[in-house]
C-alpha cells in the first residue's frame, strides 16, 4: 500500500512540476526574446546617484559612469558591443577600455568586446570628469556556443533555479524559492527513485534550543540530464515521539540559517576525481549545485565526492552535530589536510567534512528490475495480442475469399 501511495504522490508531483516548468520557462524565454535588444546595465563611479525605475533613467547628483552591454555573454570568436555613459554631465568624455584578462576577452577603443576563450572577464571603462576619475565595469561570459536559457537563468531565477557561468552549473536560489514552503521529510527520499532522482543521502539529527534539527547531505543523479549535490538545514518544534516516514521538518527561519560552503568532485575514471563546482562560503538553508551529465552508475553514487564546511552557532551545537556525524558512520580527522573519505574535522564552530561512501538510501535496483521485467512482459503480451488479432483477421479473410 505504501508503494502505491508513493507512486501516486510521485505521479502528481511530476505532473505539477512539468506543467509549471513549461509555463515559467516559456514565459521567461518569450520575455527574454522580447527584450533582447535592451541594454544590460552595470554602474560605477561616484556616490550620490539614484535610479528612477519609473522613467528608466539615472537621476544623478554627482557624475556616474555606467557600462551597458548587448548581452551577458559572447560566443568565442564573436563580438558584442558595450557602451559607456556618464550621467550628470552635458558632454560625454573620452573613455578608455580595458579587460581584466585578455586571454579570455579583449576590448577595442570603441568598447567592442571579442571572446577569446571560455571563461569570465571584467570589462572596465574609465574617464576623467571634472578632474576626477570615474570608472564602470561589466562582467562578460565567454562561451563556446550561444545559450539563451543560460543567459536568462544567470540574470534571474525560474522556478527558483539559476545558472552560473563560473564552473558551468545550475543551483537553487534558496533566498527566494517556492520549495521553502514545503519543508522536507523521509517520504520525499522514498518517492524520489520513482521520479528518476537517484541519489545517496545521509541525515544528522539532534535537538538544540528546544528544536529538533535535521541536516541532510545528498549527491547523485537528478533525472536524466543532471547530477549534483545538496546540503539542507531543517528543524521543527521538539517532540519526544519517534520520527516516522511521514514526519516533516520545516525550512528554518532566517536566524537559523547556517554559513557553509560545498564542493563537488566527479570520478572521471580510474579514481581521478575532478572538481565540478564550488558553492562559495555564505549563509544558506539549502546549498545546491547541479551539472549537465549522467553518472556511469547511480547506485551507489560513489563516483561523486563532496567536501564542505558548515559553521554551527556555538560549541553546544557543534558538539551535537559532530556526534550526529559519528552516529552516521563518519570518523574524525586530526587536521583538515589529513581528511580522508567519510571523515570530519572540527575547528572551533567550523566542521569540515569529506563525504563519499556513507548512505542511507534504499537499494531500489530490485524494484527497477522487477518493474522492468513486468513492463517487458506486459509490452510483449500486448504485441502478441495485436499479432494474434491480425492473424485471426488474415485467417478469416483467407477462408472467406480464397476457399
Amino acid at each position: 500500500m505504501k508503494r502505491l501511495c508513493f507512486k501516486v504522490i510521485a505521479f502528481l508531483f511530476v505532473t505539477l512540476i512539468a506543467f509549471s516548468s513549461l509555463f515559467f520557462v516559456t514565459s521567461a524565454v518569450v520575455e527574454e526574446a522580447a527584450g533582447k535588444n535592451a541594454a544590460i546595465k552595470s554602474t560605477g563611479g561616484l556616490s550620490g546617484a539614484k535610479y528612477d525605475s519609473d522613467n528608466d533613467q539615472k537621476v544623478s547628483y554627482l557624475p556616474v559612469l555606467t557600462v551597458t552591454s548587448e548581452s551577458l555573454s559572447v560566443v568565442r570568436g564573436k563580438t558584442v558591443q558595450m557602451k559607456a555613459t556618464v550621467y550628470g554631465v552635458k558632454n560625454q568624455p573620452i573613455f578608455v577600455w580595458t579587460s581584466s584578462d585578455i586571454k579570455i576577452a579583449t576590448v577595442s577603443p570603441s568598447g567592442k568586446v571579442k571572446g577569446i576563450s571560455a571563461g569570465k572577464a571584467t570589462i572596465t571603462a574609465t574617464a576623467v570628469v571634472n578632474g576626477k576619475e570615474l570608472s564602470g565595469s561589466f562582467a562578460i561570459n565567454v562561451v563556446t556556443k550561444p545559450n539563451l536559457i543560460k543567459d536568462l537563468l544567470e540574470r534571474k531565477q525560474i522556478l527558483s533555479y539559476q545558472y552560473s557561468y563560473i564552473d558551468d552549473y545550475y543551483y537553487t536560489n534558496d533566498k527566494d524559492c517556492w520549495q521553502y514552503n514545503f519543508g522536507f521529510g523521509k517520504v520525499y527520499d522514498l518517492v524520489a527513485p520513482y521520479i528518476l532522482l537517484e541519489y545517496d543521502y545521509t541525515r544528522v539529527f539532534f535537538t538544540y534550543e528546544g528544536k529538533d534539527w535535521m541536516i541532510q547531505l545528498w549527491k547523485g543523479q537528478y533525472g536524466m540530464l543532471f547530477y549534483g549535490g545538496e546540503i539542507g538545514v531543517y528543524n521543527k518544534a521538539h517532540s519526544d515521539k519517534d520520527d516516522t516516514v511521514f514526519t516533516m521538518y520545516g525550512c528554518p527561519a532566517k536566524e537559523d540559517w547556517l554559513k557553509m560552503e560545498m564542493t563537488l568532485y566527479h570520478d572521471e575514471g580510474f579514481g581521478n576525481y575532478e572538481r565540478q563546482f564550488t558553492r562559495e562560503y555564505g549563509e544558506y538553508w539549502w546549498c545546491t549545485g547541479f551539472k549537465d551529465g549522467h553518472l556511469r552508475r547511480q547506485e551507489p553514487a560513489d563516483e561523486l565526492r563532496m567536501t564542505g564546511r558548515i559553521t554551527l552557532k556555538d560549541a553546544e551545537m557543534t558538539g551535537l552535530f559532530t556526534q550526529g556525524l559519528r552516529d552516521c558512520g563518519f570518523g574524525q580527522s586530526k587536521s583538515v589536510k589529513d581528511l580522508e573519505l567519510d571523515q570530519f574535522y572540527v575547528d572551533g564552530n567550523d566542521v569540515y567534512f569529506k563525504w563519499q561512501n556513507i548512505s542511507e538510501a534504499e537499494n531500489t535496483m530490485p524494484i527497477k528490475v522487477g518493474f522492468g521485467v513486468l513492463a517487458f512482459v506486459n509490452v510483449s503480451a500486448f504485441f502478441l495480442m495485436v499479432l494474434s488479432f491480425f492473424s485471426m483477421i488474415g485467417m478469416g479473410a483467407f477462408f472467406l475469399f480464397i476457399i
